[in-house]
This record gives C-alpha cells, structure tokens and sequence, in this order.
C-alpha cells in the first residue's frame, strides 16, 4: 500500500505549478520568446518573471498560515533566526561560492570542447553593478526558496534523504517550464530540447542548493546559493567571454556543467551515507556496550 503525501504537499504543487503559468501568461500573449543569447529582457518578462519568483513562498505562507496561523507560520517555515549570527554569516558565505565553483568547473570543459573562449578576468566595474543587482533581488530568491527549501523539502524528506533531494530538484526544473518554453533558458534552441535539458540541469543544480540547505540548516544560505547562480555565475560566464555565449553549452545551466554539479552531489551522497553509518556504528556499540553490562 502507497503512503499518503504528506500534509500540504498536493495543494502548494498545484498552486505553485498554476501560479508560475498564470504569471507567465502575458508574455504569451504578447508572443513573445527568446530566439538568441544576445536578446535583453523587455520589462513585461521582468515583471511576469518577479511575479512566478514570488508564487512559492505566497502559498507556502498562506497553507502555513491557514492551518497555523501566521505567528506560528513565521516559526515552522524558518523565517525568524535558529542559529547565531556568526553561523549564519559564514553559511550563506560559503553557499555563495558554490555555484561560482561548479560553473568553472563547467567553463573548463566547454574551453576544452571548444565551446567557450574566456578573454580576460572580471574586474570591480563588472562585480560592482552584479552585487548591488544581487542585493536588490534577494527578496526574490528569497520568494522562491521559501517555498523551496521552508516548505517542500521537509515534506520531501519524509520519502527518504536522497530521493526527497532528488524529487526536489526535478519539481523545480518541471516547475520553470513556463519561462523555459519561451526560450528563457536556452534561447535559439528546440523546447523539446531546452526543457528536458532545464530539468536534468535543475535536478542536479536543485539538489546542490537542498544540500547547503541540510547541512547549514540556514533558509538564507540556499537563498544565498540560488542569488549566486543567477546574479554572479550566469552575467560573469557572459562577462569574461570572448564572444557571446550559448547558454546551453557554457554557463552554470550548460550540459557541460553537468559533471561538475553530478560530482558535488555525488559527494555529499557519500558523505551522507557515511555520516549515517558512523551514527548506526555508534548506536550499536552503545547497545552492544549495554548488553554486556547487563550480561555482566
């Protein structure tokens, strides 16, 4: 017999997945889609994309708070501080570098395809407009993995560490498919390519960010990763580029950083699994230890 979802799952799912689509709904009107990498953002896509960004924590609020109350709902999805001030500092500092690692890893292997020609090192006139960008976005990850890492995952997790993980990343890769048909992702390139490559992409990438969410236990900290995936590795693959970059072949979304976000996510399974067996170790010499008192 199948277990029952947990609590909650089935309705943040469905008004989530129709929030992001509704959100999304003027720019098909409008026509309008992304055919090269070199196309800007008109201000319509900005604004129906800060609305999807919004959707999950909303209804993560409103579930929480309709069975909650909302006191209780700013306690349960992590929105007042657990942890002290110097932890959650050096969290999300740590979680900032992550993407940043995996994206070079990713450029290298495009340079040795033949896929990505680097120029030159970025210098404060490239960092400087991408940090102020990052800092008057945060309220928009923030929109996101609230929903995210608050809400889903601990639901998630009732299936099991890895699969939870797993399944986490590929509702967020299914749950971008609005803005990828429209070319958001991989612009100039096939939908029937682009969304299965945005969802393998989100698996592993999601994965990572659920990750540093376990092991910091800081909300932030994945809000901290999400920021430096999309406001520091995407502008600087295309700023230190020598010519303009496809994304589907170079960048923190590209194929050829699937290796380096599958290695990572590889790493932090063998490290979970070992930890669990040091904790199972531990559990039985104890009971081992007190059968032979008892014995004794």
């Amino acid at each position: 017999m199948k277990p029952n979802p947990p609590s909650g799952l089935l309705p943040f799912l469905a008004i989530s997945f129709a929030g992001a689509w509704l959100a999304m709904v003027p720019l098909w009107l409008d026509g309008l889609r992304r055919t090269s990498a070199a196309q800007g953002t008109p201000p319509l896509a900005a604004l129906c994309m800060i609305l999807m960004m919004l959707v999950p924590a909303l209804t993560a609020f409103g579930l929480t708070a309709h069975r909650h109350g909302p006191r209780a709902a700013v306690r349960i999805l992590g929105l007042t501080r657990a942890t002290p001030w110097r932890h959650e500092l050096r969290s999300v500092a740590a979680a900032l570098t992550i993407p940043l690692a995996l994206t070079a890893g990713g450029l290298a292997v495009a340079a040795l395809a033949g896929r990505y020609s680097p120029a030159h090192l970025p210098g404060p006139t490239a960092i400087t407009p991408l940090a102020l960008s990052a800092l008057v976005s945060v309220p928009l990850y923030f929109g996101e993995e609230l929903g995210w890492q608050g809400y889903l995952l601990p639901r998630l997790l009732r299936y099991g560490r890895t699969r939870g993980l797993l399944i986490g990343g590929a509702i967020w890769g299914a749950w971008h498919v609005p803005m990828t048909a429209l070319g958001g992702s991989y612009p100039g390139h096939s939908v029937l390519l682009g969304i299965p490559v945005a969802v393998v992409t989100a698996t592993l990438l999601g994965t990572v960010i659920a990750t540093v969410r376990l092991s910091t236990g800081s909300v932030w900290a994945a809000v901290a990763a999400h920021v430096s995936l999309n406001e520091f590795a995407l502008p600087l693959t295309r700023e230190i580029s020598a010519g303009l970059v496809d994304p589907l072949f170079a960048g923190p979304l590209s194929v050829t950083t699937w290796p380096a976000t599958a290695l990572a996510v590889l790493a932090t399974w063998l490290a979970h699994r070992r930890r669990a067996g040091r904790t199972e170790l531990g559990c039985t010499e104890q009971e081992l230890s007190g059968s032979h008192r008892h014995a004794a």
